[in-house]
């Protein structure tokens, strides 16, 4: 007979407390905050009874993490090395525009891409859900962006930030030298 895979409620307690001292808070600092009582945490946190989903929400929006981070397998480490053999790249405008997805998939709502843009690249974004915000660091050269029709120069080490839903235009200008960036594209949360 297979084992039975472990119920999402069963990863609450350890994660509740890892964050919880993560942040720095006892129980019944955290407990005021998610208006709750301390007994009520206390049991979050040893696995005992049923926490009701308004407690546990009430909790991670006291924490300032996702519902999903409190209920779901934590990653072995917490962490995620993304490894060049794993980045996904993306190529537009005749292979003028490269774009290497640096975020890992384990990255929700947030999109991280190192960007090159060679000499005469024209590129039309992509547009991303209503809301979403698009911060384009220049890291070497001179890119022009062109959001909503109005057109920015973006020098090396300047960054400029942009709604990532409207229309928006990656160019390169500079004769003979490629521009590289760094894209960060946080995703509207609903």
């Amino acid at each position: 007979m297979a084992a039975r895979p472990k119920s999402r409620h069963s990863y609450l307690p350890s994660n509740l407390k890892h964050f919880r001292e993560r942040s720095g808070a006892t129980q019944q600092k955290l407990a005021e905050a998610a208006g709750l009582p301390r007994a009520t945490l206390a049991s979050m946190e040893q696995g005992a009874g049923n926490p009701g989903l308004d407690n546990v929400m009430a909790v991670a929006e006291a924490l300032g993490v996702t519902l999903g981070q409190l209920v779901n397998p934590p990653t072995e480490k917490r962490s995620y090395l993304v490894r060049a053999a794993d980045v996904r790249k993306i190529t537009s405008d005749a292979g003028r525009f490269l774009a290497r997805q640096m975020s890992p998939v384990t990255a929700r709502g947030v999109l991280i891409q190192h960007v090159t843009l060679a000499t005469g690249c024209n590129s039309l974004g992509r547009l991303h859900p209503k809301g979403s915000q698009e911060f384009f660091m220049v890291t070497d050269g001179t890119a022009t962006l062109s959001v909503e029709g109005q057109e920015v120069t973006v020098e090396k080490d300047c960054l400029l930030h942009f709604p990532g839903d409207v229309e928006h235009v990656y160019c390169n200008r500079s004769p003979g030298r490629p521009v590289t960036a760094i894209s960060v594209v946080v995703m509207a949360m609903k």
